[in-house]
């Protein structure tokens, strides 16, 4: 009877460790995180920013960014042919830096875009992102709805007021993608704050664009579609749109390399594509900073 008493004892007493050294880890494990989160906070790179400066950042700044080592995509990946939230090198973002949605990034483009997030908050700039990855079917239904009328554009149902298909993806084409071409299936692309040009010229917006000419480059964005007047083609100008250039500048030259006319399919409207001449005229037709 002793024996089992002092069994039990020591069984007692060795849950009772357990229970304390699992509480320690969980502790040690939070204090970790909190600390990370406070370096990124406060790194050299997210308060540093040059907003007093009225000039735009060079291009040049691009090379201080480490490229990363893993950047071969397969064709399918380049169209968005994939769920970013099954694809472990993609994360969810954080509601603090979004709102709209659940949206998914490139950890890579995450990381950076948090610096850049903290350091316009220093200077009294909120940046947020309204729209992040968009695979090939999300990107499908915005082109479909838009196509069929579901979606009015510019005041109109182009369903009922555009029946020449090559027109029609024209109008489309001013500001959405087809299908397989966007730059948002990459996971380095994010749209800020505002989708409407009269946000940018408001004095919030303004003074958001204002910080982003001037300080973007140095955490590694550039904006893609910038004014008409320094392109000959291509989408309407985006001042919500930023990309990460360390790594979309490779998929870009990849995407040149491995997607094909006859690859961009299965969506209504596809067969204009080539036509329209989509490849050159679109996804190629961009900043010559986002190269």
């Amino acid at each position: 009877m002793t024996t089992y008493n002092l069994e039990m004892k020591l069984f007692k007493s060795s849950k009772f460790l357990i229970i304390i050294l699992l509480m320690l880890m969980v502790g040690y494990y939070l204090i970790l995180k909190k600390d990370d989160y406070k370096d990124l906070k406060n790194s050299p790179v997210a308060s540093q920013s040059d907003s007093s400066s009225p000039k735009k950042s060079s291009a040049a700044t691009k090379n201080k960014i480490a490229v990363p080592l893993d950047t071969a995509k397969s064709a399918d990946f380049l169209m968005g042919k994939f769920n970013p939230a099954k694809d472990t090198s993609f994360t969810l973002v954080d509601p603090e830096y979004a709102s709209g949605g659940d949206f998914y990034l490139l950890k890579t483009t995450y990381k950076a875009f948090m610096q850049m997030f903290y350091a316009a908050q220093h200077d009294g700039v909120k940046l947020q992102i309204i729209s992040a990855t968009r695979n090939f079917t999300y990107q499908k239904n915005i082109w479909e709805q838009k196509w069929s009328g579901g979606r009015i554009v510019d005041g109109k149902n182009l369903a009922k007021t555009e029946p020449d298909h090559q027109k029609r993806a024209e109008i489309i084409l001013k500001y959405s993608s087809m299908p397989g071409t966007s730059r948002h299936h990459w996971g380095t692309d994010v749209d800020l704050n505002n989708m409407n040009d009269s946000y940018f010229t408001g004095a919030t917006g303004k003074k958001v664009y204002d910080w982003l000419c001037a300080n973007a480059a140095r955490f590694g964005f550039c904006q893609p579609f910038n004014s008409k007047k320094m392109r000959q083609n291509g989408y309407e100008e985006e001042k919500w749109h930023w990309s990460y250039l360390p790594l979309s500048k490779y998929f870009l030259e990849q995407y040149q390399r491995k997607v094909h006319y006859g690859d961009i399919k299965g969506f209504a409207g596809s067969e204009t594509a080539e036509k329209l001449g989509v490849i050159k005229n679109y996804v190629l037709s961009i900043n010559k900073d986002c190269y």
